[in-house]
């Protein structure tokens, strides 16, 4: 009997014990960082998550991912979820990551903070083939593709082999030399597309082939089409299924799109295209028709009269539009699918049109010598056809250097040590003089030895030095360190360098700003009345070259949240007698300044209306050829008219010192932050606009460069009293207008 019960006791337990086990929920969580594994260190990178469970209620709670963002710090970024039972979550976020970043840590915790699942992920391997994330180089070209991958298209990396040209700044017809890298296409499915503009920073091009667009959430055409905004580049090719009306990528896009029809290729436009021109094609096609809007446009037509292909600029970006399928044509341009895919693809790249048309080879032209002249770079970015068949396997470009021990920054680092050397620029950050070490310690040596002897000996205490001696090691401690506070302590200082950029009459406009935030004490800070749709990351001082073994181990933590299209700083703990560096990027709803340029009779008119609540300090208006228009101190909502003199100089011209060399030296100083602050133009978050803005400046545009006096920060310090500094630019894009020519006109 006894035996009956012991055994019913044991079954029962191990029924309950295996009940237990098949109710203890089970986490499944799949991560894909990139552009299928492809990134660029220090960038924005997108990260999708998927999480499936066997949950039965629903679970609200938050994932957190930590992870090396670069040498300095760590990023540590949350965002709340709500799981439902027998239904996979996806979460798309975007975080940065460092150049050999080991770990990316994964945690689910429920609304109590209690850890429910956790995994750290392995990025970096010494084996290539077994590494989870491949570095983009700096002279690499990264393409993402959305849709089907016709014509070619997928063998397009294979056969192609990206290329920049340095041109010698001082002699516009001298090639300084180029470098070649490699060529990325990969690939993602409509549902899995990024969801915020940063997920797009590390692509060079965006190619929406034909995609389905009832695959899209809005929040994804939208951070598309913000992303272009900004600076980046977009070729979009019409088959089937062309854009809707209302998608929001319709309105980004340079033409109309008209009812499908059939059209001819002729041979004239086959030859344009790399394509066999012996026959025109036949294809199905949806000609276009540029807007009125669309700057500086760029067609090319068929014999019937149709625009088949359209690209311009928008916002700061560039969109291409291909009319038709190329998949149509038939089977003997299969063959050429390389060289088309390569012109179509340049033709974004690059302004071919009016920037390096005639350039390449020496001439006296007197439009190319200027473009030259006022170029910062004087270097150009394309993309060759290097057929496969004519490599030489094994063979590697003299000029292409590939190492997987180190990474180079390029241009952007350059200008943001320049920025965050401004911000270090303090008393407090400065390294103590030896003098007060030394000070120091011979005050702590004569304590303790001839003085503490001849006091102790004066009163025939002489066996009591033990404690004498304890007693002058804590004075000193405390007198040093309530000594050094009084010397390095200072106030609590917030200092702000931001440019914000803009175009006249259009709501393409963006701020980035550097920020460092120096503590007297160690503590978790928050800033207060942050705004919507900022993107908040870590930046530090870097060499032009990380390299493995100089690998750090981030010892600064970053806590943001990420919702709603941003990520906003929830906690930054800063050291004591340190300063912690951040970047911002946002898109604005207004710029501060607005203003115009006419010319009659060579007399050029600048009116320029300030709109905030702070004079304008000073200023100049950019034009070709290197004519700069400068004008003085504008007041608080007022509206000043210039008929100032014009001068030939270009700031932007040498930002990185005398030799316009370019190339960053380790051994040479950073270029500093100077009256007129040229270099913050060229430093990370800013400089892909800038480029965009010198294009402008190359099709006859002109850009308000102002600096305002006293600007505020959009944002403070919460609970803690501080002192700000603020340094303001505002860049406005704006297109001259001759009165003479109307006249004419009229």
């Amino acid at each position: 009997m006894k035996q009956m019960k012991f055994f019913t006791i044991l079954v029962l337990v191990i029924c309950f014990c295996g009940t237990a086990v098949a109710e203890k929920p089970e986490y499944n969580v799949d991560i894909f960082i990139g552009w299928n594994g492809c990134f660029r260190p220090l960038e924005w990178t997108p990260v999708e998550i998927g999480i499936g469970s066997n949950l039965t209620e629903p679970l609200a709670g938050q994932i957190l991912i930590s992870a090396q963002q670069d040498e300095l710090n760590v990023m540590n970024i949350s965002q709340d979820f709500v799981l439902q039972p027998d239904l996979p979550l996806h979460l798309p976020m975007v975080t940065k990551l460092a150049f050999a970043a080991d770990k990316c840590r994964l945690r689910l915790v429920n609304q109590n903070g209690k850890t429910l699942w956790k995994h750290d992920l392995d990025l970096w391997d010494y084996s290539d083939e077994n590494r989870y994330l491949k570095a983009v180089e700096k002279n690499d070209l990264l393409i993402g593709v959305i849709g089907p991958r016709k014509f070619g298209l997928t063998r397009l990396a294979k056969n192609t082999s990206c290329c920049i040209r340095y041109f010698d700044p001082d002699d516009a017809q001298k090639t300084r030399g180029q470098q070649i890298g490699q060529v990325y296409l990969e690939e993602k499915l409509p549902a899995m597309a990024p969801w915020d503009w940063t997920g797009y920073v590390s692509v060079d091009l965006l190619i929406l082939y034909n995609p389905d667009w009832q695959g899209f959430r809005i929040q994804q055409l939208n951070a598309i089409a913000q992303w272009v905004s900004n600076g980046g580049k977009l070729l979009v090719v019409l088959a089937d299924n062309p854009v809707p009306p209302k998608n929001p990528l319709a309105q980004l896009l340079p033409a109309n799109i008209q009812s499908a029809r059939q059209g001819q290729i002729s041979p004239g436009l086959l030859r344009q295209w790399s394509l066999d021109p012996q026959q025109s094609e036949s294809v199905t096609c949806w000609p276009l028709t540029p807007k009125p809007d669309a700057n500086f446009s760029r067609t090319q037509k068929n014999t019937q009269g149709q625009t088949l292909f359209c690209q311009a600029y928008r916002g700061f970006g560039r969109v291409g539009v291909i009319a038709f399928d190329p998949a149509q044509m038939s089977e003997k341009q299969q063959s050429h699918a390389g060289q088309f895919w390569t012109s179509q693809i340049a033709a974004i790249l690059e302004d071919s049109a009016i920037d390096y048309a005639d350039a390449p080879t020496p001439n006296n032209d007197e439009k190319s010598q200027n473009y030259y002249g006022r170029q910062t770079f004087h270097q150009k970015r394309s993309i060759i056809y290097t057929p496969e068949s004519e490599k030489t396997p094994g063979e590697e470009d003299e000029n292409q250097y590939y190492d997987s021990s180190s990474y180079r920054l390029g241009f952007a680092q350059i200008g943001s040590n320049a920025i965050m050397e401004h911000l270090y620029s303090i008393s407090e950050m400065r390294p103590l003089s030896i003098w007060w070490v030394i000070l120091l310690l011979t005050l702590l040596a004569l304590l303790l030895g001839p003085i503490d002897y001849k006091f102790l000996k004066s009163r025939g205490k002489l066996p009591l030095t033990w404690l004498t001696s304890t007693f002058w090691i804590i004075v000193f401690s405390v007198g040093a360190y309530y000594g050094i506070q009084a010397i390095r302590g200072g106030k609590m200082q917030l200092r702000t360098v931001s440019v914000i950029d803009g175009i006249k009459n259009s709501d393409h406009n963006w701020s980035t700003s550097y920020t460092g935030l120096f503590a007297p004490f160690s503590e978790n800070y928050q800033f207060e009345n942050l705004q919507e749709q900022q993107w908040w990351s870590g930046i530090s001082p870097a060499q032009d070259y990380l390299y493995l073994h100089d690998h750090g181990v981030g010892s600064r933590n970053i806590f943001c949240r990420q919702v709603d299209g941003s990520n906003l700083p929830t906690a930054l703990p800063v050291n004591i007698w340190s300063m912690q560096t951040l970047l911002n990027e946002s898109p604005l709803d207004q710029m501060p300044i607005d203003a115009s340029l006419t010319k009659q009779q060579n007399q050029w008119t600048l009116t320029i209306i300030n709109l905030s609540d702070h004079p304008v300090k000073n200023g100049y208006v950019l034009m070709d050829n290197n004519q700069i228009i400068p004008f003085e101190k504008v007041p608080p909502h007022t509206t000043i008219t210039f008929n100032n003199n014009i001068v030939t100089d270009n700031p932007w011209a040498k930002p990185f010192g005398t030799n316009g060399t370019h190339e960053y030296n380790s051994f040479e100083p950073t270029p500093k932050i100077s009256s007129k602050n040229e270099i913050a133009f060229f430093a990370r978050g800013i400089l892909q606009r800038t480029e965009a803005i010198q294009a402008y400046l190359a099709h006859g545009a002109a850009v308000v460069c102002a600096e305002f006096e006293n600007a505020p920060t959009p944002f403070q310090v919460k609970d803690y009293a501080c002192e700000y500094n603020h340094i303001q630019i505002a860049r406005l894009i704006i297109f001259p207008l001759s009165l003479d020519e109307v006249t004419k006109n009229d």
